[in-house]
């Protein structure tokens, strides 16, 4: 019977993606992990290896101890040690941490990337799963098009350099092949200033066509890729939450129990900034959902103080719901 429960806790510990205990700040301490090994080789961050290769380092490590303990958990034959509990709180904490800092600097990154024109790097940062604007966007997907072409352009120009390299013996053995291959070469070469013409709006494909019709193919059109879909408001949210889940595990590496204090009201709130938006035809529940996040923004005016930004930033989002929307709801709800 033992042998069948140690299976099947560890058939749940590999099927799930990210271990169960504190889930909710562990998620999104992982997820950014994820993201963050897709970027961290990008020529902007290889002189500051410290500020992602450190933190995916880290992240790992706090992952399998977190998986450890999942297996501790789920064993009714084992008692979970409190002080590894604790010792793994404060290690979420502290990446979670690490990771605010992490967007912050990554948010100025972008902006450095937008003035210099790199597109293809915001391409690779946008890729990994880091959500840009519609107007950058429209670059990126403009310079991947361009690049293709150049590419393109690149790779006859090599074929055709390739083949007018012969040897005497060759030109010998072959005389009528070898000027055949030159003909073709002179009409590829045509091709490439052709396809550079193009670039002009002006110009049509069926130029192309006319020089060489049966040796060059019609060059193939870029797929249009299908913009971003931008978040709803309880998408920002669901987001957010995730992202304050992840910097409430690195907190705990730290031991900073009043930087802990803050985040933890600061996630309540968020949490119940979801709720609200989850029954907004509710009145009873969205009367609930607004006190329990006026509670928090009051114990966060403590826990954070009130001249903190992240009292400040949520302190007004919230607002909006405790006075008017909560005396309609409060109104509304008849039990």
């Amino acid at each position: 019977m033992r042998y069948f429960l140690l299976l099947l806790i560890a058939l749940v510990s590999y099927s799930s993606e990210f271990p169960d205990i504190f889930s909710s700040a562990g998620d999104d301490v992982y997820k950014n992990m994820k993201r963050y090994t897709q970027i961290k080789d990008l020529e902007i961050y290889k002189d500051r290896p410290e500020l992602l290769e450190a933190y995916c380092l880290d992240a790992s490590e706090a992952m399998q101890r977190g998986f450890a303990l999942d297996a501790i958990k789920n064993d009714p034959e084992q008692v979970i040690d409190k002080a590894m509990v604790k010792s793994y709180a404060k290690e979420l904490r502290s990446l979670s941490n690490k990771n605010d800092a992490i967007m912050q600097q990554l948010d100025r990154d972008v902006q450095v990337l937008i003035d210099a024109k790199d597109y293809m790097t915001l391409s690779k940062i946008n890729a990994a799963g880091f959500l840009l604007s519609d107007e950058v966007m429209a670059k990126v997907v403009e310079a991947e098009r361009n690049a293709k072409l150049k590419s393109d352009i690149q790779t006859l120009s090599k074929a055709s350099a390739v083949t007018v390299k012969r040897t005497a013996v060759e030109e010998k053995k072959a005389p009528e092949a070898i000027k055949k291959e030159a003909a073709v070469v002179e009409l590829k070469q045509q091709k490439i200033k052709e396809v550079a013409i193009l670039k002009k709006p002006e110009q049509k494909v069926e130029v192309i066509k006319e020089v060489i019709p049966e040796i060059v193919d019609k060059p193939e059109t870029p797929v249009q890729e299908t913009p971003k879909k931008e978040l709803t408001e309880i998408e920002y949210y669901r987001q957010s939450l995730a992202g304050l889940k992840e910097e409430l595990y690195a907190l705990r590496e730290e031991q900073n129990e009043e930087k802990m204090a803050c985040l933890n009201d600061i996630t309540a709130i968020n949490y119940w900034m979801i709720k609200v938006l989850e029954h907004e035809n509710e009145a009873c529940e969205r009367r609930d959902a607004i006190k329990q996040m006026k509670s928090y923004d009051k114990a966060s005016a403590t826990s954070c103080g009130r001249s903190s930004m992240r009292y400040i930033e949520w302190h007004g989002r919230i607002k909006p719901y405790v006075g008017k929307r909560l005396f309609e709801a409060e109104a509304g709800c008849t039990r």
